[in-house]
């Protein structure tokens, strides 16, 4: 039997299988889906000039640095998004039918900074279920939402309420009533004290050139070949009297029993909910957290320009840096041909929440070459676009693309988000091991969740449990 079999072959898990064969301990990976990568997947073949789309994970950020160790390892090859030009380093915020000018979101900042600050030093960082202040337990039992309407003068009525709502929304993925208000005060109270009220998302970050599913599938060709089991799907899981454990799969040709003396289960809690794990021996606060995590509903409808027109001269605030947020039902927008060569221009509709989750296109991921409802949600698109971009529609090439992963059955959602109340309930202990069952995923991660960067982080940490339990017998 394998001594240790890997659930999952997103970063995670790949890096799980790296760790462990770094320290010379063979594994199993065990892959639900028909390929490796998970929410590293790269669209290489829907756009003009040889342009490359990324359908989930897309941004390495500065501070990330066990994604960049990997790209560096493996010889891969990384394009600076360009925020660094002095030509190009303001968002465009349009809210309220007017857009919403930097110096004027600058002083709305200072105004935040001594609400937010003495909060961040209250509560500290980070707040888990077994460290938090007073402070930090009342904000996480607040909404985003309540936060504003209690914090902000006028609450949603301003553009700053709207800009905070908005930001949180697509940032975290669900619309903010749901939202622990923890995720707002750490989001822009660390980000006021290090005086970056002017960068975006994008500020520092980085993509892997030709798409950065070539990460999971260099570290893929470093494992035996025979070692990664695709269209394997988990269906449950069972604890024996042994400690060793028997893991059941659904594949093409039937069920299918493999007995380990560790797993790693790298899957995300919201299809981990599916899977039978009564005799797994998880204990209560383990069950609370698989079940009660909360799950953005982000999608990412992505449209290609003959040009990327936003750079162009317009209404809009000339020294754009191609990100874009606005109030409108498209929320949140970014130029996807930064880095890359060709003319044109692509840009993400970043849509969260309520928002995101409102798509019902044919497929999980799907083009306007496979259904024209996708070309019905781009015109959609554009309609909006028009208000914020007047001229812009004139620009579209017809080529547009719908990331769905709340539809895709092995994801079930985008990426993890904390509810009202969740740093305390169980924060920090989505990665805690139950036995010889180990847990791995961006959503075990404190400090990197919702990231690429906290999937490789988790998998690594997982494999390095093992590697400790080898050592020690």
């Amino acid at each position: 039997m394998p001594e240790i079999a890997i659930i999952g072959a997103g970063i995670a898990g790949l890096s799980a299988a790296l760790t462990l064969q770094d320290a010379g301990l063979s594994c199993t990976i065990y892959e639900a889906s028909n390929r490796i990568g998970g929410r590293m997947h790269s669209d290489t073949t829907t756009w003009a000039d040889g342009m490359v789309s990324e359908w989930c994970g897309e941004f390495i950020d500065s501070d990330h640095k066990t994604i960049q160790q990997l790209v560096a390892r493996f010889g891969l090859e990384t394009a600076d998004l360009g925020q660094k030009r002095k030509d190009r380093t303001q968002n465009v915020m349009y809210l309220f039918n007017r857009y919403y000018e930097a110096e004027e979101l600058a002083r709305d900042f200072e105004a935040l900074a001594s609400i937010l600050q003495p909060q961040v030093q209250e509560a500290g960082f980070p707040t888990t279920h077994t460290h938090f202040t007073e402070t930090g337990y009342r904000l996480d039992h607040l909404s985003v939402y309540d936060w504003i309407e209690q914090y902000i003068k006028g609450g949603h009525n301003v553009p700053l309420g709207h800009f905070l709502d908005f930001a949180c929304t697509g940032y975290f993925g669900l619309d903010t009533p749901m939202q622990s208000s923890l995720n707002l005060v750490y989001m822009f109270g660390l980000w006021t004290q290090e005086e970056e009220e002017d960068a975006g998302p994008m500020q520092g970050s980085c993509k892997i050139v030709g798409g950065n599913e070539q990460l999971p599938r260099a570290i893929a060709r470093s494992l035996p070949q025979e070692s990664i089991h695709l269209n394997h799907q988990l269906v449950a899981i069972k604890r024996n009297s042994n400690d060793s454990i028997t893991l059941t799969f659904a594949t093409g040709n039937g069920f299918l029993e493999i007995h380990c003396e560790h797993a790693i289960l790298t899957l995300p809690f919201s299809t981990l909910r599916r899977v039978d794990y009564r005799q797994a021996g998880f204990d209560a606060l383990k069950q609370t957290a698989i079940t009660q995590l909360g799950y953005g509903t982000i999608s990412k409808l992505i449209l290609q320009f003959d040009t990327p027109y936003w750079y162009q001269d317009g209404p809009w605030p000339r020294s754009t840096n191609g990100f874009i947020i606005t109030d409108l039902d498209i929320q949140t927008l970014w130029d996807a041909s930064l880095g890359q060569t060709g003319s044109s221009g692509l840009l993400v509709d970043y849509t969260s929440g309520h928002r995101g989750a409102a798509y019902a296109p044919p497929a999980a991921y799907s083009t306007t070459a496979d259904s024209e409802s996708i070309q019905v949600y781009a015109q959609r698109c554009l309609e909006q676009l028009e208000r914020v971009f007047p001229g812009i529609s004139a620009h579209y090439i017809g080529r547009a693309a719908l990331s769905y992963p709340t539809g895709d059955p092995h994801l079930l959602g985008s990426y993890a988000c904390w509810l009202v109340g969740q740093y305390t309930s169980f924060c920090g202990y989505e990665g805690v091991r139950q036995g010889a069952i180990h847990f791995a995923g961006e959503h075990c991660s404190v400090e990197a969740q919702g990231f690429m960067e906290g999937g490789a982080r988790e998998g690594m940490r997982a494999a390095r449990e093992i590697v400790q339990d080898y050592r020690q017998r």
